[in-house]
């Protein structure tokens, strides 16, 4: 890449609430009975939650108090495979998941396995939330966080890893599900739902979307393709004219 030429970003379409902010109205909107986090270092989400959670991070760095008036807070210190692998979520709360939210390692393969697990224990109206799905530039989407080229990038300080994958991913192996995308800043939130527990689909192509995107950079797909392709809407509209809560029925 010529140095002297700016990269192409679209900082500008993720300006929107700051996504703490969203879930802050998130909960307040939907009022989940269940909440449950992959990926939650210092506990700045989790602390918004005032129903029953599940909290998964291989280390945690809890900053404060993130129990608050809770009942039930469980902390699984290990990775969300092995979490899957040793406990079922809907047997922890008693009941399928309300509300989840998926912000562990900034990988494609780890969100896809993430989400795959967690649609398992969902019905039909849950919601599934994900995190780094709207990257401003390509630079900051390298699978590795020390890549140096994130230092070309307007903020060198971000890395959403390659996980923007997953929405034409889903897109083209799973148009049942309703996607909506929010300007969450910095760099978007994409909320699932119209789950199905009982499918199969993204398991059984799960080679043939390895084959597929392992390999493939945002540089080469398009940062303005992406967001051309994504209907992108307003997280602060949503926030406060009781958006999420008309968009989804807990």
């Amino acid at each position: 890449m010529n140095e002297h030429v700016r990269p192409q970003d679209f900082y500008d379409r993720v300006r929107g609430l700051h996504y703490c902010e969203v879930f802050r109205a998130i909960h307040a909107g939907l009022r989940p009975r269940n909440y449950l986090e992959i990926g939650t270092f210092t506990g700045g989400t989790l602390r918004l939650a005032e129903c029953d959670t599940i909290a998964v991070d291989p280390q945690f760095h809890i900053q404060g108090d993130v129990i608050g008036p809770r009942q039930l807070s469980l902390l699984f210190q290990m990775t969300s495979d092995e979490f899957f692998r040793r406990y079922s979520p809907t047997a922890l709360f008693g009941s399928t998941i309300d509300l989840a939210f998926l912000d562990g390692m900034h990988r494609f393969v780890y969100l896809l396995r993430d989400f795959m697990n967690t649609e398992r224990h969902c019905r039909r109206n849950s919601v599934v939330v994900m995190h780094d799905c709207l990257p401003g530039d390509a630079l900051i989407t390298a699978r590795d966080m020390g890549d140096p080229r994130r230092s070309a990038s307007r903020h060198p300080d971000y890395w959403t890893g390659d996980v923007w994958k997953l929405m034409p991913i889903l897109r083209k192996y799973r148009p049942d599900l309703k996607l909506l995308v929010t300007d969450a800043a910095p760099t978007g939130l994409v909320f699932v739902t119209n789950m199905d527990p009982g499918s199969d689909v993204l398991e059984r192509h799960y080679f043939e979307i390895m084959d597929a995107f392992m390999d493939l950079d945002l540089e080469d797909y398009g940062v303005e393709k992406l967001f051309d392709e994504t209907p992108i809407s307003r997280a602060r509209d949503l926030a406060f004219a009781d958006g999420y809560a008309r968009h989804f029925y807990l």
